[in-house]
Order: structure tokens, then C-alpha cells, then sequence
């Protein structure tokens, strides 16, 4: 197992991303087409994030992207009023985001 994590740190995490996309490129049988695009989408943002060249701007945009990966947003109207409401669809990740933004805005 050390083996393979020594290998693969090796690789840097876009050169890793786009194996991942390569991949699932070339699947031939995945459980749905739905899943494949939402994989492909995620990690098409993943990798547009890391080729940002500026530190600051990378974290912020990595953050960002964990917030709208872990929440869902639905709206509706209701009574003449314009309703929206965020559900926490992954709590962990959701929880990281919160506490970098709130490490951010404390470092400065």
C-alpha cells in the first residue's frame, strides 16, 4: 500500500485529474449517463481550479467549489414571495468549506 501512495504522490494532482478524466472517457460501462456527467463535470471544475496560478485565488476557488458540490439550492414562490432553500446534501464537506472561509477571513 506504501508502494502505491509513494507512486502516485509522484504524479501532480492535475496530471491525476486528467488520468481521471482519460478514464472515464473511455469507460464503456457505467452505471448511468447522469453519473458519468456529473463526475466529469466535478472534476472538470476540480481541474480548472488547480491550473489557477495565483495561491489565494486557487484556495478561494477550491472552497467555493466544495460549498456548491456539498449544498443543493432549490427556489420556489409561495404566496407572491420568492423562496430559497440550501440543503447540506454532504455534511463533512460542507463543514471543511465553513471553517476555511472562517480561517481566511480571520488571517487577514
Amino acid at each position: 500500500m506504501a508502494a502505491a501512495r509513494t507512486k502516485t504522490a509522484k504524479l501532480s494532482p492535475v496530471s491525476q485529474l486528467q488520468g481521471v478524466l482519460t478514464i472515464l472517457d473511455g469507460k464503456a460501462k457505467i452505471p448511468t449517463a447522469e453519473l458519468l456527467g456529473s463526475i466529469r463535470e466535478m472534476v472538470g471544475d476540480a481541474l480548472a481550479v488547480l491550473q489557477e496560478p495565483d495561491p489565494a485565488k486557487q484556495r478561494i476557488a477550491f472552497v467555493l467549489l466544495a460549498i456548491q458540490q456539498s449544498t443543493s439550492v432549490s427556489t420556489k414562490t409561495v404566496r407572491g414571495k420568492l423562496l430559497h432553500r440550501v440543503t447540506i446534501i454532504d455534511q463533512s464537506l460542507y463543514a471543511w468549506a465553513i471553517s476555511e472561509i472562517h480561517g481566511m477571513a480571520g488571517a487577514q
